[in-house]
């Protein structure tokens, strides 16, 4: 990072800090008397925590005490659409919100979408962020949004189909399961006219084996993005290199050790710990995003901001460690969709307490995991075995399944799973 560009950042943290430190008990005592000026001062600051933000908010409800202004100034209000633990009510200002809809406006330049775009949403339009982030990011381009909620994938490919749309804002899961009920249906001529799929929520659209899958099927480029209800959208696509940029304009991005909290080297996986610089109605300042990444060196394009060409690699709550190896579910997926594996899946660990699961997946290896895979050719097995083995130094246990049995209609699909107890 270039001096100039961490001088800024440190000067609009100190805004930040002045602004929400007298006002935000949350806040208050933590950054109250706090004078950041190097990146080493920053890291002086206690990290936030999401479990103290959930207990903040249990034992004040409804938001808690990281607020910085009375209620009647707050117009947004979303939730977290993590696929573990309880979910946290996250206020929004009409100016922290203004900066949400330009950093989603910011991923949809970069991915090449403008006014003349017709960009299809298909989603249930709940409480979660990302959905009304995407509508507002079209809005502020001045691109047409086809809101897509409330209908089926069938339902929604005849209309992409009748609307000539242009781009898709989506999960990557999703857009496979479009993939298969174009190809069931006979809809493939929905996907003619769209030049771009911007995937969001999950790693799948930075692992170059699902991305090809996708492209293939769709003919069109499928970019990636990231960002949380807590801090926002935090990244932008790098059509060039592929993977993501940090969007050091308005984020300050630390990657460290999950265990240690020590900065990683270069080159190393951490956890993404964000602060985010323009947000005042919720502040958070040295947040734990829970996202493993590597960062990379300059991208292709010549991007300045962070770089992170394989995305988001995993996230600390789907971690598996088998035999000490770090294994996260992007890594298994990359295999199933190069072996041509479109449907869904789930990880399995055996229940290390029950003996006869483990007896059951594998007589002689207690660590083994099993994957439940959505597909009907079971000759795949032996080479998704193969590849594991070969790629990751890991013995797994391949069961298939019919397509749709693991279907999730939750924001993000959960592809890690505890085993069923023996007896369950």
């Amino acid at each position: 990072m270039s001096g100039r560009r961490l001088d800024v950042q440190l000067e609009r943290l100190g805004q930040l800090i002045e602004r929400v430190a007298h006002a935000n008990s949350f806040q208050r005592e933590r950054l109250l008397h706090a004078s950041i000026e190097t990146r080493e001062q920053l890291r002086s600051l206690p990290l936030t925590l999401r479990s103290e933000l959930l207990t903040d908010q249990t034992s004040q409800p409804p938001f808690g005490t990281n607020i910085s202004y009375q209620l009647e100034r707050y117009t947004r209000v979303h939730v977290t659409s993590g696929t573990v633990g309880d979910q946290l009510r996250v206020p929004q200002t009409d100016e922290d919100w203004l900066h949400t809809r330009a950093q989603f406006a910011l991923v949809l330049h970069h991915a090449g979408i403008g006014s003349g775009d017709r960009v299809a949403l298909p989603f249930a339009f709940g409480p979660y962020l990302q959905f009304w982030a995407a509508v507002a990011g079209v809005e502020e381009i001045g691109a047409l949004p086809i809101p897509l909620g409330g209908l089926g994938a069938r339902e929604r490919l005849i209309t992409m189909a009748q609307l000539e749309t242009t781009a898709v804002i989506c999960t990557p899961s999703y857009a496979i399961v479009l993939t298969e009920e174009a190809q069931r249906s006979g809809l493939e001529a929905a996907f003619e006219s769209v030049h771009t799929v911007i995937c969001q929520g999950e790693p799948g659209a930075s692992i170059a084996a699902a991305r090809g899958r996708i492209e293939t099927a769709w003919g069109a480029r499928v970019l990636d993005h990231a960002g949380s209800t807590e801090v926002g959208v935090f990244t932008y696509p790098c059509a060039a290199g592929g993977g993501l940029h940090v969007n050091e304009d308005d984020f300050i991005c630390e990657v460290v050790d999950p265990r240690t909290d020590a900065e990683t080297a270069p080159g190393d996986q951490g956890e993404m710990v964000l602060t985010a610089l323009l947000r005042t109605g919720y502040p958070l300042i040295r947040f734990r995003s829970g996202d493993i990444v590597e960062v990379g060196g300059a991208c292709p394009a010549g991007h300045e901001h962070i770089w992170l060409p394989r995305g988001i690699v995993g996230r600390t709550d789907d971690l598996v460690v088998v035999n000490g190896m770090n294994i996260f579910p992007s890594a298994v997926e990359a295999i199933l969709r190069e072996v041509g594996v479109l449907g869904g899946y789930r990880i399995r660990r055996p229940d290390r307490t029950s003996q006869a699961a483990a007896a059951i997946l594998h007589p002689s290896d207690s660590d083994e995991i099993t994957v439940l895979v959505e597909m009907t050719e079971p000759a795949r097995v032996s080479r998704i075995q193969d590849l594991a083995r070969d790629r990751l130094g890991l013995s797994i246990n391949v069961v298939a399944v019919m397509p749709g049995t693991l279907r999730d209609t939750r924001p993000k699909t959960r592809r890690l799973q505890p085993a069923q107890r023996s007896g369950a």
